[in-house]
């Protein structure tokens, strides 16, 4: 039931009800934690966030989305926490906080050797939007203090590739 609930949620957010998409999620959620689903109730602290970012609650969405994060660095979980930093991201840059917003995005796509990894999404984007208003020392001196190496070439061409193609005026893509 618990997963039904989550699904009916997640359909119900997609079409922008979110009063109902909160009330399944809430649902799933107490089943979720009566069975001790750790896994399964940071998933839908994460939808809880989503929602609560929709809505313009922003504190509110910063605290689901750290639930979450907790949990999934509990349990060792590498793509969820690679989806956490992503989503606390977006709301670090929709707070204005460009600079915490690329600290997360740099927790998210420097977590796996491979860059652009599949499990971040678009995560590589946004580290290069971000770079493209922060600039690139930003990034080499943000990358570095939180991995502790230095900016991988395959990031950087990636983001000097990607402030080109995003430059050109918007007829000429």
């Amino acid at each position: 039931m618990a997963g039904s609930f989550h699904e009916l949620g997640i359909t119900a957010r997609s079409r922008g009800r979110l009063d109902s998409a909160e009330d399944w999620f809430r649902r799933s959620l107490v089943i979720k934690e009566e069975l001790g689903n750790r896994s399964g109730t940071a998933d839908t602290y994460q939808n809880l966030g989503i929602i609560a970012q929709d809505r313009g609650q922003l504190d509110d969405a910063e605290d689901w989305y750290r639930r979450s994060l907790a949990i999934k660095q509990e349990l060792a979980n590498r793509p969820g926490m690679a989806l956490s930093y992503g989503q606390l991201a977006l709301l670090s840059y929709a707070k204005g906080q460009k600079q915490q917003a690329l600290e997360w995005i740099i927790r998210c796509t420097g977590m796996f050797d491979e860059f652009p990894h599949p499990l971040t999404q678009r995560a590589p984007e946004v580290l290069a939007f971000l770079t493209a208003e922060l600039g690139m020392h930003a990034l080499e001196a943000s990358w570095q203090e939180i991995t502790g190496q230095s900016l991988p070439e395959a990031v950087r061409d990636y983001v000097l590739s990607w402030a080109t193609t995003n430059s050109q005026p918007e007829g000429e893509r």
